[in-house]
């Protein structure tokens, strides 16, 4: 987490329940000076750079109304902490931050209806002076043909601390070192280069894809396409290819058969995720995308949650993402033509 902390021997205030989050309407509400604000359990889901905008600016009018900490409840039920940020971006809150179950929300607004509440919190948090390195660590087989023009296939090394991230994002992480294990040994190379990323820092806003996509700017029109393995072992579905209906019909033909042993996989190109991985920074610069689509019906019970181990891993379903993902990055670097043109802004 990387908020504020407390004073060093915590503290202790009443708690006011909020439930109007405009930032302009903070500073007309009934004095939130000295107090802890207890936020609805709705805000505390999802992350996105229009979420993170309006949170910062809610803290930030926290903070001047005098408020002293924030309590965000989960969504969930069952008293169950799933591992969020607040904001995405690695940034120091503006408050003390902490996350609290949603049943015990519920209580602490009970008592409110019935007189003031009190609440001790104590917050420990290291926060170094300055950036700290995270690295991405990258790889790459040289195409045969045309070495200036390349695949990426990625997925992200970091997960939340509750568990071991096993299918947050081991598995992804799984897939990509068998992908380029098997496209290493086959007989003959792709015609293109394609680069093996394991990136670092997505769960505090896609840091690592994104640092490497500013990096490498002046060599984009050479990426012919982003791979992305962060769905879990779910049932494999097949690939989202996020507003690219035209990535979609030039893919298709080229790995429904490679990949019929499977079971087969379908297409789409929905946003619905299109932001929330390591395929962000690259759909942002232009690049055909295509993040690897699992069945999530299961998902959210292991998500950023310690029950996020690997005995919840499917390994057979392990064994075909990392087919799918091999035998697409194959065929897409070895096809006679690019998939797609590169969307200019």
């Amino acid at each position: 987490m990387h908020l504020d902390d407390t004073p060093a021997d915590g503290l202790e205030a009443e708690v006011v329940a909020v439930s109007d989050l405009a930032p302009e309407k903070i500073g007309a509400l009934p004095s939130l000076a000295g107090r802890i604000v207890l936020l609805p359990a709705d805000d505390a889901g999802g992350s996105s750079a229009t979420l993170t905008r309006r949170r910062r600016a809610l803290d930030n009018a926290l903070r001047d109304a005098g408020a002293r900490a924030i309590l965000s409840p989960d969504t969930e039920r069952g008293n169950t902490l799933t591992a969020r940020d607040r904001t995405f971006g690695a940034t120091v809150g503006a408050l003390p931050a902490a996350q609290i179950g949603r049943d015990d929300a519920d209580a602490i607004r009970r008592f409110l209806a019935e007189g003031p509440v009190r609440i001790a919190l104590e917050l420990r948090n290291r926060i170094t002076p300055g950036p700290v390195t995270v690295n991405s660590v990258i790889g790459s087989i040289r195409g045969r043909e045309h070495p200036d023009e390349w695949v990426i296939v990625g997925a992200h090394l970091d997960s939340w601390d509750f568990a071991t991230g096993a299918q947050d994002n081991a598995t992804g992480v799984a897939m990509v070192l068998e992908a380029a294990r098997a496209i290493a040994a086959a007989q003959e190379r792709p015609r293109r280069s394609i680069r093996f990323a394991l990136w670092g820092g997505e769960e505090q806003g896609q840091l690592g894809s994104t640092a490497y996509v500013r990096a490498h700017a002046a060599e984009l029109d050479g990426c012919i396409a982003n791979l992305n393995a962060d769905a879990g072992t779910g049932r494999l579905i097949g690939w989202t290819s996020p507003g690219r209906v035209d990535v979609v019909d030039a893919v298709r033909p080229l790995v429904d058969a490679l990949l019929a042993p499977t079971g087969g996989i379908a297409f789409d190109s929905s946003m619905q995720y299109a932001f929330q991985s390591d395929g962000a920074p690259f759909i942002r610069a232009g690049i055909p995308v295509l993040d690897l689509n699992a069945d999530d019906s299961k998902y959210e019970d292991i998500h950023h949650k310690d029950t996020d181990t690997i005995e919840r891993v499917d390994a057979r379903n392990l064994a075909i993402g990392a087919a799918a993902v091999a035998a697409t990055a194959f065929a897409i670097a070895d096809a006679p033509r690019r998939i797609a043109d590169r969307v200019r802004k």
